[in-house]
């Protein structure tokens, strides 16, 4: 007698059931992450799902959507299972050589994009460009500039340059291999420096959620003992390489903008820090101008 074959599967149907699933594994918005796993296995844009609720799906596609949901319960974040994530107006590759790009590194980019709309022919660097969204997206929405971006891992240097090249951008964006400023001469040419660097706390990183503790960089996340490493350093390099009236902006861990922007302050050589909150209240961003700078 042979076994019947399995029962073929609605699309709604599914969805409903992983949905449930994910729901009570205590994962965060199980609707949207059933749809957007679903969405990348057949290859469509999450809202079309919506005009194919009756449509049966094959063995294969099942499997392949089962092995997404797998991944996702052992804690694999959801844009590395799919090989994308959203930043501003870019869809941009990632794996685990880079961080995901999250919200409200979009602030920086929109300080920015406020301080580069008085600037000519713009000179831009990004330091530790990960994915290189930061740097794609002010290459983007800036067209005039000229982008620079480091980092010291290659592999994380190798996804910017494929981003780059997906987005149109390789000709408007040098990526060169090193430590920050390290590749570069301080010739004060850079109206603008952005950063995003590593600032957790080294003794709260075995205590972030797994999804970012098991799967992301360490190396863009370590931000020293007290979390400020890389800011101390960038303080004392930075000035060097800013055009006159250049704007350093750097992303912040939660608590700790007071005392990057008092680092600035002791170094001499900026302007009074302007710091900016994300949709939360929550100060991300801390910028400020090289001395004399409007």
């Amino acid at each position: 007698m042979s076994s019947a074959a399995p029962r073929p599967w609605q699309l709604l149907a599914l969805l409903d059931e992983t949905s449930r699933f994910f729901a009570a594994k205590k994962i965060d918005n199980p609707r949207l992450q059933a749809e957007l796993l679903l969405a990348d296995v057949l290859a469509l844009k999450r809202l079309d799902l919506y005009l194919r609720f009756d449509q049966l799906l094959s063995a294969a596609q099942v499997d392949a959507y089962r092995e997404h949901v797998r991944q996702r319960l052992r804690g694999v974040p959801l844009q590395y299972i799919t090989g994308k994530a959203g930043f501003r107006n870019l869809t941009l590759a990632v794996d685990q050589a880079a961080l995901i790009p999250r919200p409200e590194t979009e602030i920086l980019v929109e300080a920015a994009l406020e301080h580069l709309r008085g600037c000519e022919a713009p000179q831009v660097l990004d330091l530790g460009c990960g994915s290189g969204a930061i740097a794609l997206a002010l290459a983007q929405e800036c067209p005039a500039a000229r982008v620079k971006a480091t980092d010291i891992s290659p592999p994380a240097l190798a996804l910017a340059r494929r981003n780059a090249r997906q987005q149109g951008l390789e000709e408007r964006v040098a990526f060169c291999c090193g430590d920050l400023l390290a590749p570069l001469q301080p010739a004060g040419q850079f109206h603008l420096i952005a950063c995003n660097p590593p600032y957790v706390c080294r003794g709260d990183l075995d205590g972030l959620e797994p999804q970012v503790r098991d799967y992301e960089p360490r190396l863009a996340l370590d931000g020293g003992e007290d979390g400020l490493d890389f800011h101390r350093r960038l303080v004392e390099q930075a000035a060097p390489f800013l055009a006159p009236r250049g704007m350093r902006g750097r992303g912040v861990g939660v608590g700790q903008a007071d005392e990057v922007a008092g680092l600035l302050q002791q170094r001499g050589a900026f302007a009074p820090a302007r710091i900016r909150p994300d949709l939360a209240g929550i100060p991300r961003v801390v910028s400020a101008l090289r001395s004399g700078g409007r």
